[in-house]
């Protein structure tokens, strides 16, 4: 792992990509099947998602599990730690919002 002189470089460096803080966003609602997310993200491809949800892992955000059902699943759940980032996200959320909003980039808030 590289050197991290910050704390704020280290969530920085954990949340690298795009699609890490969308998934982390979407992982709020609840433990998530990939099929889920690969459904709900757009433009994300199953590679991509992949590769993003084993570093999730990895950071400790995200737990796989798997069930010994049939048929055979899995799912991804949020740790303690990933959950402490939600309040976060949300405010990075709001502030989206609000930038789409006021440079009307964004026309349709539903």
């Amino acid at each position: 792992m590289r050197e991290i002189t910050c704390p704020l470089e280290a969530i920085f460096f954990i949340l690298k990509g795009k699609w890490a803080p969308i998934i982390l966003w979407r992982m709020r609602l609840g433990n998530q099947r990939l099929i889920d997310l690969k459904k709900d993200i757009i433009g994300c491809n199953e590679k991509m998602l992949i590769q993003h949800l084993n570093n999730l892992i990895e950071y400790g955000l995200l737990e796989k599990i798997e069930y010994d059902v049939y048929p055979k699943h899995t799912e991804y759940k949020l740790t303690e730690f990933g959950k402490e980032l939600i309040p976060s996200l949300a405010k990075f959320q709001e502030l989206g919002l609000k930038y789409l909003q006021k440079s009307k980039l964004l026309t349709d808030t539903k």
